[in-house]
């Protein structure tokens, strides 16, 4: 972020407080002078334990640990990225972005698609109405998804936006006009209209279904815009964004009208992608919503499959449990708008959905006997990229090789034996690498000491005034010199880089710390010590003497291994120091 967009933020903070946005989602009550509490809207409780602080302009919930400021609620309560936050938090607050003036014409886009939308939506009586109602949509669905209609001809579109002042070369760049020898004319022809969506519900694309036989392709896209990428957005995703919160779940379908025919049985949960398969990008937007199952519903067909197979793949997938879902008869969601018992026949199918273990061997075994040794090498062959994990932990790999157990009736060494010697492995076995190992500490618990009293010196640099915090922050530095690595010299360099108290906040929500940051900072009492130099004395005191302790536990490490007179003698500095730290604070 620049200089101005940051000042743009602290605009945006100063006009509209975090009480009042928060407020809109949850039923805040007095808690204290400037703070309000709640029922946390990101986990299920009876107690408030959620909490908001006007003068730090933080929330924070004591049960889930979910924490930030009024960017980091909206951001999660929407499911949106920070730039997403940031523009709609600008546009209410009339605060302009230095950005906005810089795409310009990224909004004309905007307001072509928008216009563009008007003129389908216009038309829809008629041809395009009749077919949808055919296929069993109502009303509602029809509004909820603004469904429209392209008429037959082929200049209709592009006279409409020339009366409104648009020019067809901007259409076209639009994607709702296409150009032939110089020629303009109106992209899609006699085709119901599906709006394509971004995260903040703004038209950027259409998908079109053919009503008459004989035109080809069934479905017509928007070429891919400035605006529009098919593997960074989901179909349906506004729509079904507070259901896939609520529930923690999505079902991910291939067919826009599948989508909106699940919403319409009762599945308000459901997306679909705009490509053959799930990709990462698309998969990250249902991580946002914190989803944990995910139900994959796909063709029964191989493409269907294959499509499956490649969305497990994702790196990103990993962290849902996935199911493969699959209709009686191979018939897809949409079909079911037609039968009277639709919305049970699909709650069945969830319900049955096979998990990611038994879906992998079902395909893996498809058309195999399982009897012969060739078989079951075969399935072996076809399942052992999914199970090479450098994960020592991966719960499928697990759960594949208890599968493999059972139906092909081999025992778990000659499995492990048969991925080892295929995936050119050493037999010995993998272990995780333990986190304080691998940052030069000997004891976690250590680790874990450093980083309390590193939090105790950031909060109370916090209750120092605006004006004088980057001063404090240079004071504690001077005095702590905090290891390479360490949570204290992160928080040291971001305030170097010019960060203020709501700028280095945000910086450590990207932190595996910033719950811990943000727990901290909520605890302490607004107002600053009557002797704010003397309080934090003691607080570096307590910090230099976990420094130390670390540097002392390292040293004899070295001591056990490599004996000397000069490591005796460092151990025995240290030891000094440390008492001499406990002095100060004990005194």
């Amino acid at each position: 972020m620049d200089f101005n967009s940051a000042q743009a933020v602290e605009q945006i903070r100063s006009r509209l407080p975090i009480a009042e946005l928060v407020g809109r989602y949850v039923a805040l009550k007095p808690a204290g002078k400037g703070r309000h509490k709640g029922l946390c809207p990101f986990h299920p409780e009876k107690t408030p334990s959620f909490q908001v602080d006007e003068a730090k302009g933080l929330f924070y919930c004591f049960g889930c640990k979910a924490g930030g400021d009024l960017f980091a609620f909206l951001q999660r309560v929407e499911g949106l990225e920070f730039r997403e936050a940031l523009e709609r938090l600008a546009r209410e607050t009339g605060v302009e972005l230095p950005e906005f003036r810089a795409q310009g014409k990224k909004r004309e886009l905007y307001e072509v698609l928008t216009l563009a939308q008007e003129y389908f939506r216009s038309h829809l009586a008629g041809a395009g109405l009749e077919y949808l109602k055919k296929r069993g949509l109502s009303e509602e669905s029809v509004e909820k998804f603004g469904l429209g209609y392209a008429p037959p001809g082929w200049d209709g579109l592009l006279r409409y936006l020339q009366n409104k002042g648009v020019s067809p070369e901007e259409a076209n760049q639009a994607g709702v006009l296409a150009e032939r020898d110089g020629r303009f004319f109106d992209r899609f022809r006699n085709r119901v209209t599906f709006p394509i969506l971004d995260s903040l519900g703004r038209v950027v694309a259409f998908t079109a279904r053919a009503l008459a036989p004989e035109d080809t392709p069934k479905y017509l896209n928007s070429p891919e815009t400035s605006l529009f990428k098919k593997s960074l957005l989901l179909y349906a995703y506004p729509q079904a964004r507070q259901a896939i919160r609520d529930k923690a779940r999505a079902v991910v379908v291939e067919g826009l009208f599948d989508a909106i025919a699940l919403h319409q049985l009762g599945f308000p949960e459901t997306v679909a992608v705009l490509g053959s398969s799930l990709s990462s990008e698309q998969a990250h937007l249902l991580k946002r919503l914190e989803v944990r199952d995910l139900y994959l519903s796909f063709d029964a067909d191989e493409a269907g499959r294959k499509a499956t197979l490649q969305s497990l793949e994702l790196d990103v997938v990993k962290s849902f449990l996935v199911h493969s879902v699959a209709l009686e008869g191979g018939k897809d969601p949409g079909d079911l708008l037609l039968a009277p018992d639709g919305a049970q026949r699909y709650a069945l199918a969830l319900h049955n959905a096979l998990p990611e273990v038994e879906f992998r061997f079902q395909v893996a075994a498809r058309g195999v006997n399982l009897q012969t040794p060739q078989g079951k090498q075969q399935v072996l062959d076809a399942l052992l990229p999914r199970l090479v994990s450098p994960d020592p932990l991966d719960k499928v790999v697990t759960a594949l090789k208890q599968v493999l157990m059972s139906r092909l009736h081999l025992e778990l060494r000659a499995i492990d034996d048969y991925i080892r010697s295929r995936a050119g492995r050493a037999p010995a076995a993998r272990r995780a690498p333990n986190p304080a190992t691998s940052l030069g500490l000997s004891r976690p618990d250590l680790s874990e000491k450093r980083l309390l009293r590193e939090l105790d010196v950031i909060s109370l640099l916090y209750s120092a005034p605006d004006a004088e915090f980057s001063n404090w922050c240079q004071y504690v530095e001077d005095h702590t010199w905090p290891p390479e690595g360490s949570l204290l010299a992160d928080f040291m360099l971001a305030v170097k880089e010019g960060k203020n108290k709501a700028r280095v906040i945000r910086h450590f929500q990207e932190r595996g710390e910033g719950d811990r940051l943000f727990d901290a900072l909520m605890k302490r009492p607004e107002e600053a010590p009557q002797d704010l130099e003397q309080t934090l004395q003691t607080s570096m005191a307590r910090l230099r003497e976990v420094y130390y302790e670390m540097r002392l536990d390292k040293l004899k490490q070295e001591l056990k291994t490599n004996p000397s007179v000069e490591l005796l003698k460092e151990i025995q500095e240290i030891q000094r120091a440390i008492e001499a730290e406990r002095r100060v604070y004990l005194k």
